[in-house]
């Protein structure tokens, strides 16, 4: 007996050295693939989004290999090539605005306006600007401008190794779909009935977050671009459009497009348009993903807008911008675990009970 008892202890220090050994691997695997956490997001998020026209292309071609080159190209030509074209010319675009603004030019411009607008008017702006030291807070949001373009600039080469490696990856999303699925099922300790509920609940946070930051973005362009026509800017579709793009786009934001149009207004002595402009795009379009977005997810993930905040809020400032994503599925997953643990303890106690849990 003593025997048997020794040897039970010996397998169990074995299997807790193994599982020790295996916990550490993974965490050095981690650490490891950490750097390109946004190529990884990113891949994920293409194929599960653009899975419907691959599938088409996969019945034309049926060559796998074909077909998921075929969906690459596609997918590089439609939405990454043109995306990354227009975030570097409006990033080098607004940087120059923010030299200029650091420089004095666009500030001299404001001032000759001022000094030429009716006397009482011209009083009451200069009285309005001293009050609220306005070359200091000028200067300061051209500093910030400036050095957040410029990060988002310099890092163009890490930006586009991390485009090469969601390339990459996706292709063998592509390809071996099948295969990542079935492994990603034999790996997980679940029967099918929980794998399949967690794998749903994953997919359907994707989808709803990717959709949901695309509506928010297309309506903050559309009240941008109809604020610009109202007051009479040229070109209101067009920054409108600008305007949805750059709101994708976390380190970026809306701001980027209507505060240079709302100075140039004011640099033109345009008071009321430059006033209008600034309300709206502080109130609403600057506003809007704040309140809209959790709303939009939320509904759809039929999770509470508090959890959406603080998980979109969390991701994004423990990863960045791929923790828009990666975020709202890290509390969809921990959902989906916590009522697979329910129905289990359920289904222990009382197993009609579980029946009804589930009814």
């Amino acid at each position: 007996m003593e025997q048997s008892f020794v040897k039970e202890c010996v397998i169990d220090w074995k299997s807790v050295t193994l599982f020790l050994l295996t916990l550490c691997i993974i965490a050095i695997c981690g650490f490891m693939i950490r750097p390109f956490l946004p190529a990884i997001t990113g891949a994920i998020v293409l194929a599960i989004v653009t899975r419907s026209p691959h599938q088409w292309i996969e019945s034309k071609l049926k060559n796998p290999s074909v077909a998921a080159a075929a969906s690459v190209i596609l997918v590089t030509l439609s939405i990454i090539g043109p995306a990354f074209l227009l975030a570097w010319n409006i990033g080098r675009q607004m940087l120059g605005i923010g030299r200029l603004l650091q420089s004095g030019t666009i500030e001299s411009g404001i001032q000759g306006a001022i000094r030429h607008s009716p006397p009482r008017l011209s009083a009451a702006v200069q009285a309005f600007i001293a009050s609220l030291d306005f070359n200091q807070a000028l200067q300061k949001s051209a500093g910030f401008l400036v050095s957040r373009l410029t990060v988002v600039l310099n890092s163009s080469v890490s930006a586009s190794i991390q485009i090469v490696v969601m390339l990459f990856i996706l292709f063998f999303l592509y390809r071996d779909r099948g295969f990542a699925l079935s492994s990603l099922r034999s790996l997980l300790p679940m029967n099918p009935t929980e794998t399949d509920l967690l794998l749903s609940r994953i997919r359907d946070t994707i989808r709803a977050t990717v959709l949901g930051r695309g509506v928010v973005a297309a309506l903050q362009g559309l009240v941008a671009g109809i604020t610009f026509a109202v007051v009479g800017v040229r070109g209101a579709s067009l920054l409108g459009i600008v305007t949805a793009l750059c709101a994708i786009i976390p380190s970026v934001g809306a701001f980027v497009v209507w505060v240079p149009v709302a100075l140039y207004l004011a640099a033109v002595h345009r008071w009321v348009a430059a006033s209008i402009l600034t309300a709206i795009g502080v109130v609403i379009i600057s506003s809007m993903d704040n309140f809209l977005y959790p709303i939009l997810v939320g509904t759809r993930l039929k999770m509470h807008s508090v959890l959406i905040f603080l998980s979109i809020v969390g991701g994004i400032w423990l990863s960045g911008v791929s923790g828009l994503v990666v975020g709202p599925v890290a509390f969809a997953v921990a959902e989906s675990l916590l009522l697979v643990w329910r129905r289990r303890t359920m289904a222990e106690a009382s197993p009609e009970a579980v029946k009804f849990s589930q009814g």
